[in-house]
């Protein structure tokens, strides 16, 4: 992979001595941490490094998809609830990376534990139990505790997942030593250090600025810098959202473009056509929208 853990921070040092040992873990996993701060990469090398990284890594996101494609992203479904049969991503024998399972419904959180519970799954209008074959990686933005508390996560659900361990990667502030680190490699990654140099005060620029967004943000700022001369006009806030929208297709990862500045729709939405090879069922899955609403802005 392109990406690997970056930094030297204390926080990162820990998990990059205690990868080896994670990967080969089979037991369920819980990664907590801020919006960017790398749930997803840590995932992906955990999987990398494990027994099951011949096969692709299955990543299903509650917080973009809709009641019905979490049904049968979770529990599959079978003729006549679908065209076709499908299976449950936790047949598949795999790392499946759960992420912000408290946007799933009651029903389906419940579903769910019953499935972990049991090691067993039923497809939607089926009635065959099915062996549960995946190892679990849930992605929280808080911890599941605050989310218990708060409703989002059912009881049943939240004493189950209590029980695995949980590594918690901190924001960027809180680990600034790792910044002028991350900020060369997106230098290079990005090939912008032919004609930029980071020097003392861009460097100072970096570790003063608060990041909300973590390292999603930086890198999504790095990249900005590059933009054509024919975007300048366009102001740095929207830069960054141009330029981070268009990392996250660059690296196949989803993301809700509702979210995301409504005059830069049909520009992306024509660059995830060309990245999925104007595939519109997959540009849909990538960007959380329905295959219509495609077909609409394309129109636009």
């Amino acid at each position: 992979m392109s990406d690997y853990l970056i930094g030297g921070s204390p926080a990162i040092r820990r998990i990059k001595a205690s990868l080896t040992k994670l990967s080969e873990d089979t037991a369920p996993l819980v990664i907590t941490g801020e919006p960017g701060v790398g749930k997803s990469l840590l995932s992906s090398r955990i999987h990398a490094h494990s027994a099951m990284r011949e096969s692709r890594l299955e990543c299903v996101n509650f917080r973009i998809l809709n009641d019905r494609d979490q049904r049968i992203a979770l529990l599959g479904g079978s003729p006549s609830e679908l065209q076709t049969t499908r299976r449950s991503v936790l047949e598949m024998p795999t790392t499946v990376v759960l992420k912000h399972i408290n946007y799933a419904s009651q029903f389906l959180q419940q579903k769910l534990a019953e499935a972990i519970q049991s090691r067993h799954i039923v497809r939607l209008g089926a009635n065959e139990k099915r062996l549960i074959c995946c190892r679990f990686i849930f992605l929280f933005n808080n911890p599941p505790q605050t989310l218990s508390r708060s409703g989002d996560i059912i009881p049943e659900l939240s004493k189950i997942i209590s029980k695995y361990k949980v590594i918690m990667l901190p924001p960027l502030m809180k680990r600034k030593e790792d910044i002028p680190e991350l900020a060369q490699h997106f230098f290079t990654q990005f090939q912008i250090q032919r004609r930029k140099q980071m020097d003392q005060n861009f460097l100072e620029l970096l570790l003063h600025h608060k990041w909300d967004e973590n390292i999603l943000e930086l890198k999504s700022f790095i990249k900005a810098l590059d933009v054509p001369s024919a975007e300048i006009v366009i102001q740095q806030k929207d830069r960054i959202e141009l330029a981070k929208m268009n990392l996250m297709i660059d690296e196949s990862k989803e993301f809700s473009l509702k979210e995301s500045i409504s005059g830069l729709e049909k520009n992306i939405v024509i660059k995830a056509l060309l990245k999925y090879n104007n595939i519109q069922s997959q540009t849909s899955k990538a960007l959380g929208l329905a295959n219509h609403t495609v077909k609409d802005i394309i129109r636009q």
